[in-house]
């Protein structure tokens, strides 16, 4: 199946991009679309948080687990997107950069087939 997600920075004028992904994609190749579609390096801290219907934050999906102790932190790479956005739950937030806090909603548009003649993202 391939998800079709529009994404939007939070910021004084609203930037949009809308990619379509297979939702097999780990959350860490999501977290490197989002980058480079908005013209990130990538390299920087990001986040991906689940929410509700009103954006309010909930669980953590990190790119690296930075606790000293090894916490219970879920992991993009460890991650699937079909298994944190689903219709119930079409929402989630990112942020990229924690010291710019770059922030993103990023919200299930449609769940299509996979077109044979097109390459994903």
């Amino acid at each position: 199946m391939i998800y079709k997600i529009r994404i939007i920075l939070d910021a004084e004028e609203d930037i949009f991009r809308d990619i379509e992904i297979d939702a097999g994609s780990s959350m860490e190749e999501f977290h490197n679309v989002i980058a480079q579609s908005f013209g990130f390096l990538g390299n920087e801290m990001a986040s991906f948080y689940t929410c509700d219907e009103r954006w309010v934050q909930d669980e953590e999906i990190a790119l690296f687990d930075m606790s000293d102790n090894g916490s219970d932190v879920r992991l993009m790479n460890e991650t699937f997107l079909e298994d944190i956005m689903t219709e119930d739950s079409p929402k989630l937030i990112y942020v990229y950069d924690f010291l710019s806090m770059w922030t993103f909603f990023v919200e299930l548009a449609d769940i299509v087939e996979k077109e044979s003649s097109i390459s994903y993202p």
